[in-house]
């Protein structure tokens, strides 16, 4: 795996990043705020992603259409259209926009928040 050291920035959006279930996407935007950086250093990351389907860059999305893709646009939309993320008209059926979304997704999906791990 391309990301090792979770106290790396780039290594925190991966992490982040692969805990979005199948079937929902995230906004630049939402991941640049939980990890304390900008939507523009989130492409980055996207774009230098050397494993992109085990850490699935494909689940960011702009706030309006799909944004970018290292691998082109249409797969892209292949991959989203697999994970049954995309509506009819291509846009995201599960988007999540904020913060509270996200960690109300992952507590939805059974993943425990912070303050339910032990010590």
């Amino acid at each position: 795996m391309s990301w090792k050291d979770p106290s790396s920035r780039r290594d925190l959006v991966y992490l982040l990043l692969s805990m979005v279930p199948i079937g929902y996407t995230i906004t630049y935007g939402t991941l640049a705020e939980l990890t304390g950086t900008s939507p523009r250093a989130i492409g980055v990351y996207m774009r230098t992603n050397s494993e992109p389907i085990v850490i699935p860059c494909h689940r960011v999305v702009a706030t309006k259409g799909l944004g970018g893709f290292s691998r082109g646009l249409e797969f892209k939309a292949k991959l989203l259209r697999i994970e049954d993320a995309l509506d009819n008209t291509g846009r995201p059926k599960r988007l999540i926009r904020n913060v509270d979304e996200f960690w109300d997704v992952l507590e939805a999906q059974g993943l425990p928040l912070q303050a339910e791990i032990d010590p």
